[in-house]
């Protein structure tokens, strides 16, 4: 009886020497797919902050640009650049479907084209630092006969990340953020 109580130990541990590889191995696997997860989640943050951050930049480069224009259509007519000079802008009625809203407009060929304006690169550029935005903002401004014949100005402006890209075209984003502000001037 003594031999065979040593034979049952040895044949329990023989049964035994495999699980703790594979105990070892899940683990393993275990590790690593959560190391994945939080890599992957990390980096997906990165892009999300990103995104936020171009998006915030456009939001930056329209609203400059709209100060621009409603700062130049403040002007007397001779004072103002070519672009937005009374001669170049394009007068709309009341409720009349607006000149802005089309792609030509913003193309150059057609609607409020004549009224285009880029902002000069000194209105955004700082001495501090040798940052340019790819793609400058830009507004177009169009006159309004308001119902108690008034005139207002229509200033719709955009502005582009630092990514942005386009169709060349039709105009359409294919990549990056635009941004667009609309506001109404109306001068006594």
């Amino acid at each position: 009886m003594n031999t065979s109580y040593p034979r049952l130990r040895l044949s329990c541990r023989r049964r035994q020497s495999g699980i703790s590889l594979i105990i070892v191995l899940i683990m393993v696997v275990v590790i690593g797919l959560t190391s994945a997860a939080a890599i992957r989640n990390a980096t997906s943050d990165e892009r999300v902050t990103n995104n936020v951050r171009m998006q915030n930049l456009a939001q930056q480069y329209a609203d400059a640009a709209l100060r621009y224009c409603e700062s130049e259509l403040s002007k007397a007519d001779v004072q103002r650049v070519p672009t937005l000079q009374e001669a170049n802008l394009v007068s709309t009625a009341f409720g009349a479907a607006p000149a802005w809203d089309r792609t030509d407009t913003w193309l150059g060929g057609g609607g409020a084209a004549a009224s285009l304006t880029t902002l000069p690169e000194l209105q955004i550029k700082s001495a501090d630092s040798s940052f340019r935005p790819t793609t400058l903002p830009q507004c177009v401004a169009e006159k309004q006969f308001l119902e108690d014949t008034k005139i207002a100005y229509v200033i719709t402006a955009r502005g582009f990340s630092p990514d942005y890209t386009a169709n060349a075209g039709t105009g359409a984003t294919t990549g990056g953020s635009v941004v667009w502000v609309q506001t109404t001037l109306v001068l006594n």
